[in-house]
């Protein structure tokens, strides 16, 4: 079946509403929770604040590095907005084309060529509820956070691309399967109470730990995928070969999915209290940091960020599908095109029979996806700084890596900005800009990894920006530098 025909047949919109749309609709729902709860979409990437410590959340990417400000307040809710998200797979302008007259036009086949055979979508959110921190005896620095987390992470073969978009009938002509391969997605809503603490055990080393308590809320995940899928050579008879196990923790209750139409997705004020407050998923992680100053001159440093996982437990559902199918296809018109509902029940309980769906309620737990930073900077005066950053994450038994090198301009402590350049994940295309002010006692910073967006919106494949509003103050002198950290 090509889904280009399909795109052209006349659907029945009363039944697609009631039956189709119940499902997604469930789906669709948890994924706007999320988003209300969250505030704001980030992909957490953390590469040009890691060395501005002007700015209290750049300890965030590193428990070790001590802010400058002795003591800091954020405003509830808007101490660390962080926005963005990133695409390894294709850019807009490889999608959408220009024709010699201005025209626009969609070019499906040249964003297919640009594919790799593993491609990532990631889209990490994050909003600041409460912060504090403060120095203590000179040498210590304690911080408290509460956090609304959203990870995300979808990633994605070349073939499973082309048959969104193709359907099968280019694998059938071809006579070869489609390697849709091992898909991975997750999501995760969750909320954060992390505890800071970062000490000078000795004049060149400074360690720390930030401790975090993790409240789950919501929670999509593909556990085990391998799927290929064939087509006849003389039909459009399929043949799919699946070992796919998806885990659900949210306020719906999917099964059975063969009464997924009769089911009520309403959600009342008093649900989104529950959502918000319940604390049946909990779990724990733990970031470390340490920073080593070799001289006035060399600087080191090292962390982990999220090591750690959730037990989700509450309206935990699984559904496993293993082994080979064949499926013969239906008459699409006949279903869809027909306001009997009868039609489409029983098309979908043989769909369901058919892949032999196993059904069950239990808990499960996920690890979080654990982030590596690794830097050493360099300290041509007290003003000038220029850095290199190693960054890598752990996701779907993969590793992604990034670097970055930076500048950061601090000619006093309550002014100080950066520029960044970083290649993230094979991509060139990252100039980053950064700055903090301080009019005592606010303290305002914005800071992006990637501003070519605002110039060339349609080239890019990542964005991000993090902004903030804090109550800063009691800098040490810059001559004297960190009381507590290293000297500039």
């Amino acid at each position: 079946m090509n889904f280009k025909e399909i795109r052209n047949q006349q659907t029945n919109k009363k039944v697609m509403k009631k039956h189709i749309h119940s499902y997604t609709g469930a789906l669709l729902l948890a994924a706007a929770m999320i988003v209300l709860a969250s505030g704001a979409a980030k992909a957490q990437q953390y590469h040009t604040i890691y060395w501005m410590q002007g700015i209290p959340q750049s300890s965030y990417s590193n428990p070790g590095l001590q802010p400058l400000p002795n003591y800091y307040v954020g405003f509830p809710g808007l101490s660390s907005v962080y926005s963005g998200f990133y695409n390894s797979g294709f850019a807009v302008k490889d999608l959408l084309r220009q024709n010699a007259d201005g025209s626009l036009y969609i070019d499906d086949q040249n964003m297919l060529s640009k594919l790799k055979n593993r491609n990532y979508f990631i889209v990490d959110m994050n909003l600041d509820i409460l912060s504090f921190g403060f120095r203590y005896k000179d040498i210590n620095y304690l911080s408290f956070n509460i956090s609304e987390r959203v990870e995300t992470r979808f990633g994605y073969s070349k073939d499973f691309m082309r048959l969104l978009i193709e359907g099968n009938d280019g694998f059938r002509q071809e006579g070869v399967a489609a390697q849709i391969g091992s898909p991975s997605f997750d999501v995760s809503h969750f909320r954060e109470y992390g505890v800071g603490f970062s000490r000078k055990w000795t004049n060149e080393l400074t360690a720390g730990v930030r401790a975090k308590v993790l409240q789950g809320m919501s929670n999509i995940n593909f556990k085990k995928t391998d799927l290929s899928l064939f087509t006849g050579p003389d039909n459009y008879e399929l043949l799919l070969n699946t070992n796919l196990l998806i885990n659900k923790s949210f306020p719906f209750t999917l099964a059975p999915l063969e009464d997924i139409g009769d089911n009520d997705f309403e959600f009342e004020e008093e649900d989104l209290r529950n959502y918000l407050t319940q604390t049946a998923n909990m779990g724990f992680a733990v970031d470390l940091g340490a920073v080593y100053q070799l001289d006035e001159r060399f600087t080191f440093a090292a962390s982990i960020r999220d090591l750690g996982f959730i037990n989700w437990k509450r309206d935990a559902e699984n559904f496993r599908v293993q082994g080979e199918v064949e499926f013969k296809g239906f008459d699409f018109n006949e279903v869809f095109g027909s306001d009997n509902d009868t039609d489409f029940d029983e098309t979908l309980d043989s769909i369901i029979d058919l892949f032999n769906l196993q059904e069950t309620t239990s808990a499960y737990a996920l690890m979080m996806a654990p982030k590596f930073f690794v830097s050493a900077a360099y300290n041509l005066t007290p003003m000038h700084r220029f850095a290199l950053l190693g960054r890598g994450e752990v996701f779907a038994g993969g590793f992604y890596p990034s670097i970055t090198a930076s500048y950061n301009f601090q000619p006093i402590n309550r002014f100080g900005s950066t520029l960044s350049y970083s290649i993230i994940h094979g991509n060139y295309h990252n100039l980053g800009l950064g700055f903090h002010v301080n009019i005592w006692p606010v303290q305002l910073y914005v800071v992006a990894d990637n501003y070519f967006p605002a110039l060339q919106p349609h080239t890019f494949q990542t964005f991000n920006i993090h902004f903030g509003l804090n109550i800063a103050a009691g800098f040490s002198s810059l001559k004297d530098g960190p009381k507590a950290s290293f000297r500039w």
